[in-house]
């Protein structure tokens, strides 16, 4: 019971979170952002921009564009990629508890799909279904929180999630900022 009862709580609080940051989106545009933290704060910038970017299949707000303009800005790409994937995997890592403690929400009918969906995943190799969450963060332009919120309602454990969902954001926010530096310096 007390289990059931934390993960209300913890359904609640990221709720009001996520809730804060798309207000936030709503009345603040990245420019007022970005001033209000100042340019020397720019990987703070970045980390917030992208954790906030982290949520695009919510909102119109991503975080590729800013990781272009920092680097265009004559930032390192290397350590723009590392700190934006490592604000997008935040996020990510936002909805997937969000989806872990949604799970008591479905009904009986739905526990029984997901219980279905899960010993699917579980007779897989584990390291097959860790390459299947890399390549999709790190060579998808798709929103990586749905992946990260389903795996997480079906019950996938959350450590083998990890480790790949941050890699491929890395990876894939490092190739944005390194194709950006490369295409600002042919200019």
């Amino acid at each position: 019971m007390p289990r059931i009862t934390f993960r209300r709580i913890l359904f609640v609080f990221l709720l009001i979170f996520m809730v804060a940051f798309l207000l936030m989106i709503v009345f603040y545009s990245p420019k007022e952002m970005i001033t209000t933290m100042g340019v020397r704060n720019s990987f703070v910038v970045a980390f917030f921009v992208s954790l906030v970017g982290a949520f695009t299949s919510l909102t119109k707000f991503s975080a590729y564009p800013m990781i272009i303009a920092l680097v265009a800005g004559q930032m390192d790409p290397f350590v723009v990629g590392l700190v934006s994937g490592l604000g997008l995997a935040s996020g990510d890592i936002l909805f997937f508890l969000f989806g872990y403690s949604a799970r008591d929400l479905t009904g009986e009918k739905g526990k029984n799909t997901l219980k279905r969906v899960l010993e699917r995943l579980q007779r897989l190799k584990g390291i097959f279904v860790q390459m299947l969450i890399f390549l999709y963060v790190a060579c998808s332009p798709f929103p990586n929180n749905l992946l990260s919120g389903a795996l997480a309602f079906t019950g996938y454990p959350f450590r083998k999630v990890v480790i790949p969902l941050v890699l491929g954001d890395v990876f894939f926010c490092t190739l944005i900022a390194w194709l950006a530096f490369r295409g600002v310096s042919l200019l």
